[in-house]
């Protein structure tokens, strides 16, 4: 679920993170992140087969090379009162969709991709964990529990649902490879928000189940 304007207002906190640094750390993974930004390459289109598989082994074999454990999260089916967002997306996708059907067969063909992706996890034993509705809650869970370090999406409903430590922007470069790091604590401090403020700015603001 995305919160209108979040990110901006998060910007204050945000925090440039060495992936070396995180050595020995447990990330929860938001599986369909990754699968949406390996589509959205240029480069790979129509020069890649399969972009989603090419882009999730080098991540995981670098990441897990730098001494990172991954856990990712499947998502589940969208709540109802996402359907209206469900179909933005479809249409920004796939194009806008005189017929029902043309919506439901790309959204087929997601399900079709993030499938091939699991076969791959459980091929180079990786765990992943399969979530009731929407991915980050359950990276947010798995990270409140304290079952992982911290999550990677770019959801910023995660810290709504209880994340305390989340990554962004994903840059696997040689020289400089990292990603930008927030953590609740750090937005008690510099924001003065806490989980029922973000909560409210969801309302107020306009999020995935609601206009403002």
């Amino acid at each position: 679920m995305g919160v209108t304007n979040l990110w901006q207002i998060l910007e204050p906190v945000r925090q440039p993170v060495n992936l070396t640094s995180l050595k020995g750390k447990t990330l929860a993974v938001d599986l369909s992140l990754w699968v949406c930004e390996a589509q959205a390459v240029k480069k790979m289109i129509g020069v890649v087969t399969k972009p989603h598989l090419r882009n999730l082994f080098f991540r995981i074999s670098f990441l897990t090379s730098v001494g990172i454990k991954l856990v990712f999260v499947m998502e589940g089916e969208a709540p109802k009162l996402k359907a209206d967002t469900m179909s933005k997306r479809n249409e920004m996708r796939y194009g806008p969709s005189k017929k029902v059907g043309a919506a439901r067969t790309g959204r087929s063909l997601f399900k079709a991709i993030l499938k091939e992706c699991l076969e791959l996890l459980e091929c180079l034993g990786v765990p992943w964990v399969q979530a009731a509705g929407e991915a980050e809650a359950m990276c947010a869970y798995l990270n409140a529990k304290g079952y992982v370090d911290g999550c990677i999406t770019n959801d910023g409903d995660v810290f709504l649902y209880g994340a305390q430590t989340v990554y962004r922007n994903f840059a696997m470069n040689a020289k400089d490879p990292h990603l930008d790091g927030y953590t609740m604590s750090s937005i008690k401090e510099k924001l003065g928000c806490d989980r029922e403020s973000l909560i409210g700015l969801a309302i107020l603001l306009g999020c995935d189940y609601l206009p403002k």
